[in-house]
């Protein structure tokens, strides 16, 4: 009779073993799925860089339209630099008075040349719509930082959850002795991280979702 009795422990014993076991593997397998939210949030953050330097290129390029306009105003360009533009030679600038400033050549008198045959009304139509691209991404670019924020800060608190949860598990001692309070602390841990795992995904997404999240 004693004997069957230490055998029906022993056979607890080793199934307690074996959901222990079961469980170190789920709590592995939620690190592993943290890990990869990491390595997500790095892509991110990559884009974010990405996103960022699109936006800069767009600033200088603003920037080296207004400065070509500025000095296409300023120079006496020769006709060698643009073939299609046909200018009388020896052509002295004396001065440029209103918007249609006249020119005087050493030979005479030239007809009046229009100073306002600059396209700047396209121009400025292009700088401002430029500059409305320019706030959209940066929009756009705030939103994600936010977004990305509110994630890393979720996913620490699931994290810390878990640890913790890993930490009291391994403190539960590993007797040959059936105890009923330890087995019931056990199974009360495993229960805690299987909710803690389901809100994590409910909250975050699967790791399906989160490299889809990350792709896109």
């Amino acid at each position: 009779m004693a004997a069957a009795s230490y055998d029906q422990l022993l056979k607890q014993v080793e199934a307690l073993k074996m959901e222990n076991s079961n469980l170190r593997q789920e709590l592995e397998d939620n690190s592993n799925h943290l890990t990869k939210l990491e390595t997500e949030a790095s892509n991110m953050k990559e884009v974010l860089k990405q996103l960022q330097g699109s936006i800069e290129d767009e600033a200088m390029a603003s920037s080296g339209q207004i400065d070509l306009l500025e000095r296409l105003k300023e120079l006496n360009l020769e006709s060698t630099s643009f073939p299609g533009v046909k200018l009388r030679p020896k052509v002295s600038v004396r001065s440029y008075g209103s918007r249609e400033g006249s020119v005087s050549s050493r030979s005479g008198e030239c007809s009046p040349v229009p100073m306002g045959s600059f396209p700047r009304r396209g121009f400025m139509n292009g700088s401002r719509e430029s500059t409305g691209y320019l706030e959209e991404l940066e929009k756009e670019r705030s939103l994600l930082l936010a977004e990305l924020e509110k994630e890393e800060k979720e996913k620490d608190w699931y994290y810390a959850q878990l640890q913790n949860l890993t930490k009291r598990i391994d403190s539960l001692p590993l007797t040959e002795n059936f105890s009923l309070q330890t087995d019931m602390t056990r199974r009360q841990l495993e229960y805690e991280a299987r909710q803690i795992r389901a809100a994590m995904e409910e909250q975050l997404g699967t790791c399906q979702d989160m490299e889809k999240r990350a792709q896109v």
